[in-house]
């Protein structure tokens, strides 16, 4: 750099290179003191950072809402559309199988539903299909020109497009479509913006199904726990295989469900067929499955045929196996990957609790049959007892008179009842023994003798009864019965008339 202190001696080359050199300083140092351009553009910038941010913030706040895919998904395309230069904006959600389940486009209203072969070409034809096959956004500037480098198919013919990925976690659950009319409509801020509403819907969809699957599965525990409250001794076995074939369809997804119960400990699974219910089932085929499940008291997953699965779960109960349940899927494995064992698990235990009380209750019907048969059997053998005795007991010469601990009479054949009471047996059976000496003596005056005895625990007494036609007399022989086999002692006395 030349000597700047003595201008004079410059040539003008010399100067006109100085001028240059303090050109570029001066505009370097404006570049270091304006670096985002004039004031107006720093501020244009700044707004339109805040209203993106402020656009994220609220659609965060908006999709906490809602616990739907559909209505998170309207909530994005209506923001899209209000709030960003977009002409159509499009959402397409995937099912389990990689198909389109939802699919809603929005331009210049409410947003509708998208027909689904329309939802299907975008994605197997379009630029969607290209943004979820490799999981990153697709910016067209210029569709007329991108969609031929691409290979594409779009249904708009020019215009601007951006189709990015929703994801949810590491999965890929849908993709969100941008669209503008005018070419190069689209900036790196405008990328970023759509990225991330894409993103904030991925999080909320991935939200709301995991509220869908919790209540879901409440749903399902409640009905487990329903089936194993709602049976009661008046159903049978044959009302539990109908209600474990449909659990088997509508909670666990199941072809068919299968009962398979041992009718005793040591005996093969026997299939239940299921109460008014008719079932097209490899029934013996699912039944080797229910046994070997059975005999190992593990799960047991075995190919029936090339397009059908079975699963079969042991039925166990105070550590006994009492049989299984066999699911059927079609395929030639089952999801597992999809299948709640947890639920499953529990499905087998409330399945192998009824079944048990159920078995229960007929063996002890069965047994309560058997008793009943006994105790009719020893009555009628109890009630001929009692009658040959009455016979016997009655065809003495003489009375007879059972006397209890109380000193009430308990039994009196006809003789003492008749003859010498004047009364019914049944009339007397309960009263004293005094109340019966009164009911003598009023019928005539009585005279009582105490007569000698020679046999040890025996007394003898005379009773004397004087009637107009003549006089009565009648010698009583008593004989305590001492307790036995818890019944309590007793007196026999026997009445026999003198003559």
């Amino acid at each position: 750099m030349p000597d700047t202190e003595d201008l004079a001696a410059l040539t003008v080359a010399e100067l006109v290179a100085h001028v240059r050199e303090l050109r570029s300083a001066n505009a370097q140092l404006r570049r270091q003191l304006h670096p985002a351009g004039p004031p107006l553009a720093v501020h244009a910038i700044a707004e339109e950072l805040i209203r993106q941010t402020s656009l994220l913030a609220r659609l965060g706040i908006e999709f906490r809402d809602d616990l739907e895919p559909m209505a998170l998904a309207q909530q994005a395309l209506q923001s899209v559309t209000i709030n960003l230069p977009a002409d159509e904006a499009t959402v397409v959600l995937l099912g389990p199988d990689q198909q389109p389940a939802y699919a809603l486009t929005a331009a210049l209203g409410a947003p509708r539903l998208l027909p689904p072969e329309r939802a299907a070409e975008l994605i197997t034809q379009g630029s969607a299909g290209w943004a979820l096959r490799h999981g990153s956004s697709v910016v067209l500037l210029d569709l007329a020109n991108d969609i031929r480098r691409f290979q594409l198919r779009e249904l708009q013919a020019g215009g601007s497009l951006i189709a990015t990925p929703i994801r949810q976690s590491t999965a890929t659950i849908g993709v969100l479509i941008v669209y503008r009319l005018a070419t190069h409509a689209f900036s790196s801020s405008d990328l970023i913006l759509i990225e991330s509403v894409a993103t904030q819907l991925g999080v909320a969809i991935g939200a709301a199904r995991l509220h869908q699957q919790s209540r879901l599965r409440q749903q399902h525990i409640l009905t487990l726990l329903n089936f194993g409250q709602t049976f009661t001794a008046s159903h049978t076995l044959g009302d539990v295989a109908a209600q474990c074939h449909t659990i088997a369809t509508e909670t666990f997804a199941a072809r068919w469900g299968l009962l398979f119960v041992r009718p005793s400990p040591q005996s093969q699974p026997a299939w239940i067929a299921p109460t008014n219910l008719s079932l097209e089932a490899p029934v013996a085929a699912a039944g080797g499955a229910a046994q070997l499940t059975a005999d190992s008291q593990s799960v047991v997953t075995m190919a029936l045929t090339d397009e059908l699965t079975c699963i079969a779960l042991p039925l166990i109960h105070d550590g006994a196996s009492i049989g299984g349940l066999a699911l059927g899927y079609v395929g030639p494995q089952a999801t597992s990957s999809g299948l709640d064992w947890n639920l499953l698990e529990l499905f087998a235990r409330q399945t192998a609790t009824v079944c048990a009380t159920l078995q229960l209750v007929a063996r002890l019907r069965e047994q309560t049959q058997l008793l009943e048969e006994l105790i009719a059997e020893r009555t009628n053998q109890l009630q001929r007892s009692r009658d040959l005795l009455r016979v016997v007991f009655d065809s003495l010469p003489e009375g007879v008179a059972l006397l209890d601990e109380s000193e009430r009479l308990a039994a009196a054949n006809t003789v003492f009842a008749n003859q010498i009471i004047g009364r019914h047996p049944r009339e007397l059976v309960g009263k004293t023994y005094a109340h019966l000496l009164r009911m003598i003596e009023r019928a005539a005056p009585t005279s009582i003798e105490l007569l000698p005895d020679p046999r040890a625990g025996r007394q003898r007494l005379r009773i004397r009864q004087m009637f107009p036609d003549g006089a009565r007399s009648y010698v009583i022989e008593r004989m305590d019965i001492p307790a036995s086999h818890g019944q309590p002692a007793s007196r026999l006395e026997f009445w026999r008339r003198e003559l």
